[in-house]
């Protein structure tokens, strides 16, 4: 793109960005993150700016023009009022225009000049329209296609070489804060949006009424999505993430493993081919952008410049949590592949540190449970009970069993827990209808209060909940190991012969005494430790060992196997 703009302004601001940009490592390379913005967001189909003083807009060349400082970016398609429509026929905006093709214009400021005086002819908003080539003129933004045809009619008679086009989820358009369009452009179009806060010395820009840093490009995705990325220079986009991923009033040592966890994580996830690098939530890193800086974590960024971890000299994926529970986990035992780096280590600072996390509990009905099952493409009517077949040398779950009307239903390492949403796959999990079965039977004579009742004639201390041959004997239930199951529904010798259990409290005698045991199996109860996957940094053990006087460095290596910091 080509401008007219204030020659003093464009050399201001560019000389301005060339003195904030970070040298990387050394390096004469900036490095810049690209971070999709999920929140705030109003709606996937449009977007609100507010600029500090106009909004530039770019393109990879850093030639910009400017416009009014408070922008709607939206998808050219239906909207009635400002709400976008999936039915087209309520539409009172649409995508419908006439464009003119008289002249192909090098500068928004010559096309703007045009679209005001074909404006006050035709009483219809006209506005600069970008394309591979430069700018047109494009008018209207009509739900209806007749519409755009009697404008570009009316355009045609008049001499003008115009025809109505349908733009439906092709282009965007910036609306202005009286909610009229003034500029559009193809969806594929590298345009990035921002303005300048000299108060900060930098470009900033509110998006959905919050600051953040660098500059903003739209992009459609599946046809009706805008997502909105953020491209940010690495250290600014670490002032953002670092306080939302640690309390800034920790110690400042606390605070620069903190930082450089989130470098080398952020870079080592930059993939030139892929549209973003990170999400600004839990499913990369949490970022809030400026509005959330704290000067203690922007002190231990600064501290810390182009510093990252190393293993055999290339970046780790610096996986990192809130509370381990007392001891980290080996990455395999989580999710599949063993990384060198990555091995589970006693915890005890996490354990120290006063976490709020470090144990829990939580309590599931047998009904949420089979929702989550059921959501997850399993079709169950009746959970009987949930067993933990396989547990990790640092004690997390890597298989658990869900007893089912559709069979048993296995989840392996972290699927259990993030299937149920529990904090840790550090759990075990009780429930008052399951109970270990011994298979060893006594008989009970037939009479006819049994038969009439319905007790099983070969009856036994308790009914197995499944009846299986075995491979050893052939016999149905005569294997010697145990069984888990529900006692809803079993029967139990009493003073008073069988009884049948039916979501009633049942006293046993044990080695720990008597225990009054509710045979309803609708709860079921969790107990955990920790939060968070486990896997390298407890942001709670680096707290207390920080308090302790260890260095970052240190911290680092305590929870990152055979790493350098460099």
């Amino acid at each position: 793109m080509k401008r007219n703009l204030n020659k003093v302004l464009i050399m201001a601001v560019l000389l301005t960005l060339l003195s904030v940009q970070a040298v990387f490592a050394g390096s004469e390379e900036d490095i810049y993150v690209r971070i999709r913005l999920r929140f705030p967001r109003l709606f996937n189909e449009q977007v609100s700016f507010e600029g500090f003083g106009e909004i530039f807009i770019y393109d990879d060349d850093d030639e910009f023009l400017s416009l009014d400082n408070n922008l709607t970016l939206r998808i050219d398609t239906y909207y009635a009022s400002n709400y976008y429509l999936s039915d087209k026929d309520r539409g009172a905006y649409g995508p419908y225009h006439a464009v003119v093709w008289d002249e192909i214009y090098s500068s928004y400021e010559d096309a703007y000049e045009v679209a005001v005086e074909l404006e006050e002819e035709y009483d219809e908003f006209f506005y600069p329209y970008l394309i591979e080539d430069g700018y047109i003129i494009a008018g209207g933004n009509f739900a209806d296609k007749r519409s755009a045809e009697n404008l570009a009619e009316e355009l045609y008679h008049d001499g003008y070489n115009a025809e109505s086009f349908n733009g439906n989820l092709e282009n965007i358009i910036a609306y202005n804060k009286k909610n009229r369009p003034v500029f559009m452009y193809e969806k594929d179009m590298p345009l990035y949006f921002s303005s300048y806060n000299y108060d900060e010395d930098y470009q900033m820009i509110k998006v959905d009424n919050r600051t953040y840093r660098g500059k903003i490009r739209l992009i459609i995705i599946e046809d009706f999505k805008l997502l909105t990325i953020n491209y940010v220079e690495l250290e600014n986009y670490l002032y953002g993430v670092v306080p939302n991923e640690i309390p800034s009033s920790w110690g400042m040592e606390a605070l620069k493993a903190q930082a450089l966890a989130a470098r080398t994580y952020a870079v080592y996830n930059i993939k030139p081919r892929q549209i973003y690098d990170m999400e600004d939530n839990q499913n990369s890193q949490v970022y809030m952008g400026y509005d959330y800086e704290k000067s203690s974590t922007n002190r231990a960024v600064d501290e810390t410049r182009g510093q990252m971890i190393y293993y055999d000299g290339k970046l780790i994926e610096a996986f990192y949590h809130s509370t381990s529970g007392g001891s980290t986990e080996n990455s395999e035992n989580v999710w599949y592949e063993a990384v060198p780096y990555l091995r589970g280590v006693p915890d005890e600072f996490s354990d120290n540190s006063g976490s709020p996390h470090t144990t829990w509990q939580v309590t599931y009905y047998k009904e949420d449970i089979i929702r989550q099952l059921n959501l997850d493409d399993h079709d169950v009517n009746e959970l009987y009970g949930i067993e933990i077949k396989k547990v990790s040398e640092n004690n997390r779950v890597i298989e658990c069993i869900f007893l089912t009307d559709a069979g048993e239903i296995s989840y392996k390492k972290e699927y259990a827990r993030l299937l149920l949403g529990l904090k840790s796959s550090w759990f075990t999990v009780e429930n008052g209808a399951s109970f270990y079965f011994i298979t060893e039977y006594f008989p009970i004579s037939e009479s006819p209060v049994e038969q009439e009742e319905g007790v099983p004639s070969r009856g036994g201390i308790l009914d197995l909940i499944t009846d299986g041959e075995t491979e050893e004997t052939g016999e149905t239930g005569r294997d010697k190991e145990f069984e888990k199951g529900s006692l809803g529904g079993k029967y139990v010798i009493t003073d008073q012969g069988p009884k049948k259990l039916n979501r009633e409290k049942v006293a046993f005698i044990s080695s720990k005494g008597v225990s009054v045991i509710d045979t309803d199996s609708d709860q079921y109860n969790f107990e955990g430790r920790g939060w968070g996957h486990g896997i390298g940094m407890s942001q709670y053990g680096a707290k207390q060992m920080a308090e302790e006087g260890y260095t970052y460095e240190e911290i680092l290596k305590y929870y990152y196997t055979g790493v350098t910091v460099k």
